[in-house]
């Protein structure tokens, strides 16, 4: 079990946890970073599509690692467009719920395709 900690001499962070312990024993599996393409390999086309699908990804990545959201120590995320950021707010959200990782969120120039709006890494754990 992941131990998430927010202490009262930082301030409370706004979905997410500002530092979470790994068990001792636990599988470390690294997600790279997922895009908005669809499995078939054709890119989303509007931003917002990209960002739910980059999470829909992420959850087969999970899927694949016998892992679940629950597992995840921290994302990365990466955003090109600072228009998009209220949208993946709500989206980590409801990815989350109450189980919230460490997080950093970029604001970048450009993904490896110029079509890209949002990248999302991850690092989570497996125990038992």
């Amino acid at each position: 079990m992941l131990e998430k900690r927010n202490p009262d001499t930082v301030h409370a962070p706004r979905g997410y946890s500002h530092s979470v312990e790994v068990p001792a024993g636990a599988t470390w599996i690294h997600i790279s970073g997922q895009i908005g393409l669809r499995p078939d390999g054709t890119m989303v086309e509007d931003a917002h599509g990209q960002i739910d699908q980059t999470w829909d990804n992420l959850a087969a990545q999970l899927d694949a690692a016998n892992a679940s959201r629950d597992d995840i120590v921290k994302i990365t995320v990466f955003l090109t467009r600072r228009e998009d950021v209220d949208y993946y707010r709500a989206t980590r959200q409801r990815f989350f719920g109450d189980s919230v990782p460490a997080s950093t969120l970029l604001f970048v120039a450009g993904l490896a395709d110029p079509s890209l709006v949002v990248e999302i890494e991850a690092v989570c754990i497996r125990t038992g």
